[in-house]
């Protein structure tokens, strides 16, 4: 029986999931939620095996931060209850193709109700874990995620627990984009429900606008008063509706109040747009004299006259004192357009030019991140057949000795010929070959991803 010890002291306590249950499909209500991460923590990274976890309620209420009274106890008990009667839908990749899993999560509750009078707290639960969940939580070799469960604790709502979960994956990517329906279905806004042995899906909040305020808001903002991570978001439109949420994932202080962090930010911005604007017009003018424009004029107000002044000089007209004449143009609402029509088209063009650049680098930057994350893919597949068939890759480098135009090279050790990118290409393609089927997901997801991107790239 896995117990946590009495006067146990409030320490960082890891949660390790496999990355297919943290986007699974299923939806908890918070107290089922809280029962379900209090299981959590109590698997140990060596365990081999489930064990019946005894969970005293007193600790629960406790690390939530919850009132201590019958009602709290009442819930916890019941939410542990209906935890058996849900089930997570799990969508993988196996030898066999993409399958769905569908799995019951706790196959067992049992509490005291009759204590005998040496048992000093009988207000505890013994759960145990379904043996399905095993590989999504024993174990764990690769691709998972870990987080400090203290970075939940005060989360009020199951949906802000999953966006977060959902997010701290790719914290170190920074960004994360979903549809509105799959993000809906991952956190249990979109539930699957029985009417009278059909299965039927409920959207909780079909509105777009609720689903933002409701769920999406609330998550930013519980997320950054709470956690270790913040996030910002873009909504993305097809046609009228949006289609499309991409998340920007922002490293977050929870302790800094979040005035605080906006007063900060501000700061941060406006020491940015003084320095970024006086770099322009150092050579004439102080930043003193910068950041008085700022105090008294908008900042489109500077830069339209920084930009006006800048463009006479280039275009040859002679002013003697350039400062004095910066500060003239500056006061001014409305500046005159400048004349030639030439130069307007010039600016227009290099603005034009410009974007397209701008636009071309992050398009390239998103088939580089996607490129490596199907290469990644597909050596965790390779390596998985290694395990499978350990004279594999003996029989793979005899085959390739004889090729032409593999590469081979007899004088170096096999690590120095998979270090030579004609080789190791080479290999992998006689390992594809040999196991058509065992890509054939990846191929079907990545391949015609990676086309589109590179055809935007070649159209700019």
């Amino acid at each position: 029986m896995q117990t946590k010890k009495k006067g146990e002291k409030n320490v960082i306590k890891l949660i390790r999931k496999s990355n297919e249950l943290v986007e699974a499909r299923y939806k908890f209500d918070i107290w089922e939620t809280r029962v379900f991460t209090k299981m959590l923590t109590m698997v140990r990274r060596d365990d081999k095996d489930f064990k019946n976890y005894r969970i005293y309620l007193r600790d629960v209420i406790k690390e939530f931060n919850l009132e201590n009274n019958n009602d709290a106890y009442d819930r916890l008990r019941n939410g542990a209850m209906k935890l058996m009667s849900k089930i997570v839908k799990v969508v993988r990749n196996t030898d066999e193709g993409l399958k769905e899993l569908n799995t019951p999560i706790v196959v067992g509750v049992e509490n005291l109700i009759k204590p005998n009078k040496s048992v000093e707290d009988a207000k505890f639960i013994d759960v145990s874990f379904h043996p399905g969940m095993k590989p999504f939580i024993l174990s764990l070799q690769s691709h998972f995620t870990t987080y400090d469960v203290n970075n939940i604790l005060k989360l009020p709502s199951s949906y802000s627990i999953r966006i977060y979960e959902l997010l701290k994956q790719y914290q170190k990517i920074g960004k994360r984009k979903f549809t509105v329906e799959e993000l809906k279905e991952i956190i249990g806004v979109i539930e699957e429900i029985d009417m009278n042995g059909k299965k039927k899906f409920k959207d909780n909040y079909p509105k777009y606008g609720n689903f933002r305020q409701r769920v999406l808001e609330k998550a930013k903002k519980d997320l950054a008063k709470h956690t270790d991570i913040r996030f910002e978001y873009d909504p993305i439109k097809r046609g009228r509706a949006v289609h499309e949420i991409l998340f920007y994932i922002i490293d977050n202080d929870p302790e800094i109040p979040i005035t605080s962090k906006r007063t900060v930010a501000n700061e941060v911005n406006h020491d940015q747009l003084l320095d970024e604007i006086h770099n322009e017009v150092k050579e004439w003018v102080s930043l003193g004299t910068v950041r008085n424009w700022l105090k008294k004029y908008p900042e489109s107000q500077v830069r339209r006259g920084i930009k006006y002044t800048l463009e006479q000089i280039k275009n040859g007209k002679k002013i003697e004192n350039v400062g004095g004449y910066l500060s003239k143009m500056v006061q001014q609402e409305e500046l005159l357009q400048i004349k030639s029509s030439n130069a307007v088209k010039i600016q227009e063009t290099r603005a034009k030019k410009a974007a397209t650049e701008k636009k071309k680098i992050e398009l390239q930057k998103l088939e580089k991140q996607l490129r490596d994350e199907f290469r990644q893919k597909e050596d965790a597949v390779i390596q998985a057949l290694f395990i499978e068939q350990p004279q594999l890759k003996k029989i793979i480098f005899e085959a390739l000795k004889t090729s032409r135009v593999a590469g081979y090279d007899p004088d170096k050790t096999e690590d120095e010929n998979m270090s030579d990118l004609q080789f190791a290409g080479a290999f992998k393609n006689s390992a594809r070959k040999r196991f058509i089927e065992r890509f054939e997901a990846l191929d079907d997801y990545y391949v015609p991803r990676l086309k589109k991107l590179r055809n935007a790239i070649t159209s700019l």
